[in-house]
């Protein structure tokens, strides 16, 4: 190059992250022009000799990326040129920080511990991350810990490992602000069974139950208890093992109570679900089924008429205890006055969890005015439309 009469360009494409307030510096001899995204920001074109002078700009700078590009020129003389853009990290020019991203979890059965780790914040002025964690089921988080690496090792408040939790990172600037929480991310110290579906087989006498099967790499088998009565005392007795996601039961009796069957986890670090002794009657990996013994109900149950949006809300209650409950469903039929053929308008099972068992159903309004009765099995109710 020539030691007089040259010009040089730089351009660079960045990421700003949030973007905010930036300061934009320059010194030069001779003729210096700064751009951002294409606009000419600073322009200080004419010669100086071998004196350099220097000036700077604030700007706000939106989020995401942008092209800066610096011009010089030198004429004659001493070939000066030195450009910086920085953040303003007052706490007056408040930008919150983007929140963190690429949140991955990894739980180590061996050592109960939670590894998080996530990817670098595009912010320039960044101080730190701060991650947090809360038990599933509830909304409060407590901070982890403070840091500038990218990853931590957490090694959890319970010793038990069961509990899971939810872990989200935020990151801070120099400015003091703190950045919304990154997508929470779960930790499961064991794999959970999310329902357990269960069929009583009248010719063998037994009943398969059925759950989905769990794919974590910690996942090593389940084991399959029935609540039974031994000495006395409601007991959750194991029936075996399996890594398979179905069972089928011994023989049992039709004595038209329901029974009560538990599928537990254990993972590769010999941890299993909690195993209370009472019946949890919402627990995902419980199930209550009744088994009936083949003896029409002592009586009807209950039923209700009333109005719904666009029809006739009916609905069947019974107030039978859930342990001897013996049926399977309810059926409620209807027909117009004056006819003698009713038809089934619901035909369904209930959740044995509920007490009472009930079932309801919006039956659509005819499309002119009559009179329709409503019946379960020996109960009726009236409604004229």
């Amino acid at each position: 190059m020539p030691s007089n009469n040259f010009g040089v360009r730089r351009s660079v494409t960045r990421d700003f992250g949030s973007g905010g307030p930036f300061t934009f510096t320059v010194s030069a001899t001779d003729g210096v022009r700064v751009y951002v995204d294409g606009y000419r920001q600073i322009d200080m074109w004419y010669g100086t000799g071998d004196t350099a002078r220097s000036t700077s700009l604030n700007l706000t700078v939106p989020s995401g990326k942008h092209t800066l590009r610096v011009d010089y020129v030198n004429w004659t003389g001493a070939a000066k040129v030195k450009y910086t853009y920085t953040p303003r990290t007052s706490a007056t020019y408040k930008t919150k920080p983007l929140a963190p991203t690429g949140v991955k979890t990894a739980y180590n059965t061996t050592t109960r511990r939670a590894t998080v780790s996530w990817s670098a914040n595009k912010e320039m002025d960044l101080a730190s991350y701060s991650l947090y964690r809360r038990p599933v089921g509830s909304s409060t988080w407590t901070k982890v810990t403070t840091t500038t690496a990218r990853s931590y090792t957490d090694p959890l408040v319970n010793p038990d490992d069961r509990t899971p939790y939810y872990y989200e990172v935020r990151a801070k600037d120099k400015a003091g602000s703190t950045s919304s929480g990154s997508t929470d991310t779960i930790v499961r110290p064991l794999p959970i069974v999310a329902s357990v579906t269960g069929a009583y087989d009248k010719a063998t006498g037994k009943v398969t139950l059925k759950w989905p099967l769990n794919t974590e790499p910690h996942f090593d088998h389940y084991t399959v208890l029935s609540n039974d009565k031994v000495n006395g005392y409601w007991k959750w007795v194991p029936l075996g093992t399996t890594t398979g996601n179905t069972w089928t039961t011994a023989q049992i009796v039709a004595d038209g109570e329901a029974r009560h069957y538990r599928i537990l986890v254990t993972n590769d670090g010999g941890t299993t679900t909690y195993n209370p002794d009472r019946l949890v009657a919402y627990a995902t990996n419980e199930l209550w089924l009744n088994i009936p013994d083949g003896i029409a109900p002592a009586y009807a149950p209950e039923l209700l008429v009333g109005s719904c949006e666009g029809g006739i809300r009916a609905t069947a209650n019974d107030y039978t205890r859930a342990p001897i409950r013996d049926f399977t469903g309810f059926e409620i039929e209807r027909r117009e006055a004056g006819t003698d053929t009713w038809s089934a308008v619901l035909h369904r099972a209930y959740d044995p969890r509920f007490d009472p068992a009930y079932v309801t159903v919006c039956d659509p309004l005819p499309a002119d005015a009559r009179t329709y009765e409503y019946r379960g099995p020996r109960s009726r109710s009236a409604v004229c439309l």
